[in-house]
């Protein structure tokens, strides 16, 4: 199947993986459907002519960019994260190094370094999870306390391109790592997600009464994170050069090679 946007032609092509999410994405100029195996024919159909009006749409207006976005951190740029500030500070070192000193974040970079920019924003990410993994820790031991009892493994945070969080059978959580940096009731939302998959792994009729009872309003929260989760502003303010030299602050308002319909 092709179709035609803007004058130019994309291929659709409709693939079927072990994943829980149904995904969109871009790939040797083609829209690639990703479906789990195990939805019925009719769920399917549903979320593929979903994403791919999405996809369309997005392609349309131009907002839709192949490569992957990443967190990336700039000279002087201030952060606030779950209440807290920031400031990022790059400096020249004979070994990349960080440290976090009363809201500041120091990495010592070395110039000429052929990953300096990526490896001194991983630095940044690590800082930051250091930082407030224990008060995240507690949000979530807090909320499953409340309300799912559940036994929890480990809690972790990741710099995902794809999803919010996911849930182990363990009990073991991730969480991406920007909803850092979003208004709490999104985190929230996101931590009561992956909780009630302790519960019950799909995301059918149970799953999200659970959900509701929990967050009442999910489904204004769910819309939030869909419409403003990829573009929402990690900083304050912000530095215009890294610790090359070189801009690398991310355009936070152009749309990942994405889009997430199940479970968010």
């Amino acid at each position: 199947m092709e179709i035609e946007i803007n004058g130019r032609r994309f291929g659709v092509i409709t693939e079927h993986s072990a994943n829980r999410n149904g995904i969109a994405k871009l790939r040797d100029g083609a829209i690639v459907i990703s479906l789990p195996s195990r939805w019925s024919s009719s769920e399917k159909e549903r979320v593929r002519r979903n994403l791919l009006k999405r996809a369309v749409r997005a392609i349309a207006r131009g907002r839709w960019a192949q490569e992957e976005r990443r967190l990336n951190f700039s000279q002087g740029q201030r952060i606030s994260a779950m209440g807290n500030e920031f400031l990022v500070s790059f400096s020249s070192a004979p070994r990349f190094r960080s440290r976090t000193v009363d809201g500041r974040i120091e990495v010592g970079v070395v110039e000429g370094h052929p990953e300096l920019a990526e490896r001194s924003s991983r630095m940044v990410r690590r800082e930051l999870e250091k930082a407030l993994m224990p008060r995240l820790r507690e949000r979530v031991e807090r909320m499953n306390e409340a309300h799912f009892g559940a036994r929890l493994g480990r809690l972790s945070l990741r710099d995902n391109s794809s999803r919010w969080g996911s849930c182990s059978p363990d009990g073991s959580i991730s969480l991406n790592l920007r909803l850092l940096f979003m208004p709490e009731e999104i985190l929230d939302y996101v931590i009561a997600h992956e909780l009630a998959h302790t519960r019950y792994r799909s995301h059918g009729p149970r799953f999200w009464a659970l959900v509701g009872k929990v967050v009442p309003d999910h489904l204004e929260r769910r819309r939030w994170l869909r419409e403003n989760g990829w573009k929402y502003p990690l900083s304050t303010a912000s530095g215009a050069e890294g610790p090359a030299g070189d801009a690398h602050q991310p355009d936070q308002r152009s749309l990942p090679d994405y889009f997430c319909e199940e479970p968010y």
